[in-house]
Parts: C-alpha cells; structure tokens; sequence
C-alpha cells in the first residue's frame, strides 16, 4: 500500500467528508473533549494552548467557552512560516491563515514558557504503540484512548501527520510541557511515514 504523506493526507479529506455528512462532529467532538477535561494535566494547567478548529477537526470552542475566565488560553497565530501564541480572547479575532480565526495584531503574545500543557491538531496519528513501546488494547468506539500521555516532560512517541506547512513541528520544540493530539477516530492509523523534523506528541486522545 503506498503510505506518502501526500496520499494520506488525500485518503484523510475523503474519510472526513464522509464524517461531517454523517453529522457526527458535533457529537464526537464533545466526547473528545470530555476526555480532555478529564485528565489531570488539563485540569492542573493554569495556561493551555489549544486550536481554533477547521471544520473537519474536533471542536474546541465549546471548551473554550465552559472555560472561559477559569483557564488562561493561548491560541496560534501563523506569522510567516511561524506560529506566533497569543493569549485567546474572544474579542480580538480575526480571520487568518486558510481562514482560521487569529488573534488580531493587538493581542497578548505569549511565551512557550507560559505553557502548561498543549493541545494540538493533525491530519493523522500513529498510536497503537505507547510511549514505552506497549501495544494499547481495550479501547471502544464509545471510549476515547488516552494513549500514554507523559506529564514529566520525557517525549512521547505518538506520530503525528499535519498538513504540510510545518507549523506545528517548529513549534513543538519550543515547548516545554505535556502535549497532546486530539482527533476524531477515523484519522487514527497503525502507522505513519514520518521525516526527520517530524516531532512527536506525548499523548493522544480519540
């Protein structure tokens, strides 16, 4: 089977526009989400950065909303082949990059420093190994799998496929705290094909 980045990255957009006519977002999106709540390194950050979703990624702004005023968020914004973090504040948006909502110029910049724990997209992820090399069993359709995210800063070893640009994998470096891919079920795959430069994520939620 060819495994390019290009083709799964091709395979992925078919298998999502089945998802969203199905109407199943809305729904899986909150399950993902409760299970994100859920874990301790969500719960113990004062400071997380998260995504404003596309329509074909898990929905964070109902998170963004129940949090609101308990949690401080920082949200991307692309400047250059860079993402800039900026503290979230509803206010201050703006389309940007592809259309996604941005901070608008006069927002907050923040430091990865100021970062407790990391939220990040992709188009696919490689889990069915954890971060130790275990095969990960017993997972159901109605239970999301946290896949081995680690909390003491030692890297995981979730593979992640985004769209091309490398955003994300100049930023991962930078950080300093647990991260964590959140995605629906159907981009979970045995195995990606990944480059030097990819980084990996600590944890994996679906």
């Amino acid at each position: 089977m060819d495994t390019t980045k290009q083709t799964i990255r091709e395979e992925m957009r078919r298998q999502a526009a089945a998802f969203l006519a199905d109407g199943r977002a809305e729904r899986e999106s909150a399950r993902i989400l409760a299970a994100l709540e859920d874990l301790p390194a969500f719960r113990d950050a004062s400071c997380v950065l998260i995504y404003m979703a596309l329509p074909d990624e898990v929905r964070t702004a109902p998170l963004l909303e129940r949090w609101a005023g308990r949690k401080r968020f920082a949200i991307p914004r692309v400047h250059g082949l860079d993402l800039e973090l900026c503290e979230y504040d509803p206010a201050h948006l703006q389309a940007g990059y592809k259309g996604i909502l941005e901070p608008t110029p006069d927002a907050v910049l923040l430091e990865p420093e100021d970062i407790d724990l990391a939220v990040i997209p992709g188009v696919a992820f490689a889990s069915e190994r954890n971060a130790y090399g275990q095969m990960i069993e017993g997972r159901t359709p109605q239970t999301p799998l946290v896949a081995s995210l680690r909390t003491d800063c030692v890297r995981g070893n979730i593979q992640r496929l985004g769209r091309g640009k490398g955003f994300y994998d100049r930023l991962l470096p930078q950080l300093h705290c647990p991260t964590v891919g959140i995605c629906y079920p159907f981009r979970v795959l045995p195995d990606i094909p990944t480059d030097p430069w990819d980084r990996p994520l600590d944890g994996l939620i679906y």
